[in-house]
């Protein structure tokens, strides 16, 4: 086990054992600053939050080959160590009863690919712990999974006049002599779903203010349609995303109706499972490229693919 500590002034250090292998793969700067914590799962339009106030810092933790541990047992562990050292679990919530989908967008958990949210199988903690001098340290922490890596993500409030040092011991890096793991890009089709929990969906086509694919076969599409047809408890979400050009609203429509249209396509064409595939559009929200040139706007108009859990 390797031990994680934050140390945000002498009397407020927060020691976290983390499974062996855990890798702290990004930390955020500590800055005065605020983050809304959620108090509430998504309803009525909107996740209700508390604006923590204070020194706000972020960790992003990878647990490579977690296979054992589901992020339900992590995120039970977690709660446990934070309430051991005085912590108050104030909200806690799993995928869809958070509210899925919504619930994820409306919280801060870092930026994909480096913090990884499968949105039918993650965890939100809340927590908070008054300090000798009547102030509050606050936490919240998501849990996720993709394929064999976990994920976590970690922000830590602590009050304004106390001085946040930096991350000390906080997790093991792989030996010298592991293997590294290949890119992504790299990677096939499916090996990248398993290992990374999504994949782009690149040889499809869509034209700007299109839904409907332009071609009738796509050598990914008949690839996913054999890994599905392998495993009848496989399940996937298609992701739609279109590039900045017209309202957020439009844009998520028209992002879920190309993810639909690819969904159509799989169970009409392809003969897959209508209960193995859902679709969700998030419009231009999650670009990977920049929207000022044509290529950029052809790279954001996509649909991908998240492979979730069952139930």
């Amino acid at each position: 086990m390797c031990a994680a500590v934050f140390c945000a002034g002498a009397a407020s250090a927060l020691d976290l054992d983390l499974p062996p292998g855990a890798e702290l793969v990004a930390t955020d700067p500590a800055t005065p600053g605020d983050h809304a914590i959620a108090t509430g799962p998504f309803a009525d339009g909107q996740v209700p939050t508390d604006l923590a106030q204070g020194v706000v810092q972020g960790f992003t933790w990878h647990v490579p080959n977690a296979a054992t541990d589901s992020s339900a047992q992590l995120a039970t562990a977690l709660a446990e160590q934070l309430e051991a050292q005085g912590y108050r679990i104030t909200f806690a919530c799993a995928d869809r009863a958070c509210g899925g989908f919504d619930f994820r967008n409306a919280i801060s958990v870092g930026e994909a690919p480096t913090m990884h949210v499968d949105l039918g199988d993650f965890r939100y903690i809340a927590a908070d712990r008054d300090g000798d001098d009547g102030a509050r340290d606050r936490v919240a922490v998501v849990v996720s999974r993709g394929g064999q890596t976990a994920y976590l993500h970690l922000t830590l409030v602590t009050p304004a006049d106390q001085t946040a040092a930096p991350v000390t011991g906080s997790s093991r890096a792989p030996e010298a002599s592991a293997p590294t793991a290949p890119a992504a890009e790299d990677l096939g089709l499916i090996d990248r779903l398993l290992i990374h929990g999504s994949a782009p969906l690149d040889d499809l086509s869509f034209q700007t203010g299109a839904s409907e694919l332009s071609g009738a076969d796509y050598a990914s599409l008949a690839e996913l349609a054999r890994f599905l047809a392998g495993d009848p408890t496989r399940q996937i979400v298609l992701v739609g995303h279109t590039d900045a050009q017209g309202s957020l609203e439009g844009n998520i429509a028209l992002s879920e109706a190309r993810a639909e249209a690819v969904r159509g396509h799989l169970i009409d064409r392809l003969g897959v499972s209508p209960e193995q595939v859902s679709a969700a559009g998030i419009g231009f929200l999650a670009p990977r490229a920049a929207n000022d040139t044509d290529e950029g706007r052809e790279a954001n108009r996509r649909v991908e693919v998240v492979l979730t859990t069952p139930g």
